[in-house]
């Protein structure tokens, strides 16, 4: 039998590129709240201690990029230093200027083109597939790591496993075989769980834990098998975390 071996790779949404997405998509949600006509192009960077947020945002409302730029940060879990960034106390800088007016002119005329005329202000080429391995259409290795990245969230927010901090990636391996052109998953071949944790737990207890509230209610039983290869924040060490151990920006994931 022909097989191959698949990854998938998800990130928690405390990992800064993954901060700095949702930042910049709460600024885009928020000016279409008040404004459905808004043009948004809002990009979004971090470092330890600091937050940007910057583009170009035409909107006929006053909208408060500080307040949004923290709200989203403490809802991550982003509430000290300890954990990578304090929502209420670090830097939030805002430089946020309308859109030019020659991209709005070859866009939308200056909102006087019909629907059917509106350009592009910029173009990206994107390609992708739709699989029935999955109910969601997609990937099964996508679709695990995505799980088991929620999971994690949610066992650190419900208090179930108190150590878990907000930064962390998963990627699941899954080993396929060719039948016929269609490709068919067999078993999880590897799980790679990287999860920020506190100074206060053990390598032992983050396996442990990962294991009985992360791995078993995520990934089906019938993928697992006494070959399946884990890897349980195999650095030995992932305290200093979100942007305090990486820098982040708008797109990279």
């Amino acid at each position: 039998m022909e097989t191959f071996l698949f990854t998938s790779e998800s990130v928690n949404e405390g990992h800064p590129d993954k901060l700095c997405d949702q930042i910049s998509d709460a600024v885009l949600d928020a000016c279409l709240e008040k404004d459905p006509d808004s043009k948004v192009a809002c990009e979004t960077c971090t470092k330890t201690n600091l937050v940007m947020v910057f583009g170009e945002i035409t909107t006929k409302f006053d909208i408060d990029y500080e307040k949004i730029v923290r709200d989203t940060c403490r809802n991550v879990g982003f509430t000290s230093d300890d954990v990578g960034l304090d929502a209420d106390k670090c830097k939030v800088l805002v430089n946020i200027e309308q859109q030019s007016p020659d991209i709005a002119q070859g866009v939308h005329g200056h909102l006087t083109k019909r629907p059917e005329e509106i350009g592009a202000g910029d173009q990206g080429h994107m390609f992708g597939y739709a699989t029935d391995e999955t109910p969601e259409y997609m990937p099964l290795s996508h679709v695990l790591a995505t799980k088991l990245g929620a999971r994690l969230t949610e066992v650190r927010k419900n208090g179930t496993c108190p150590w878990l901090r907000p930064d962390g990636k998963t990627q699941v391996t899954v080993e396929y075989y060719n039948d016929a052109g269609a490709m068919v998953p067999v078993r999880v071949h590897t799980i790679l769980i990287s999860t920020q944790h506190d100074e206060t737990v053990t390598n032992d207890e983050i396996a442990k834990d990962l294991k009985e509230h992360v791995i078993k209610p995520v990934i089906p039983e019938k993928y697992l098998d006494e070959k399946t290869i884990f890897h349980l924040n195999p650095s030995g060490r992932f305290v200093i975390g979100g942007p305090h151990g990486d820098a982040g920006l708008t797109g990279r994931k």
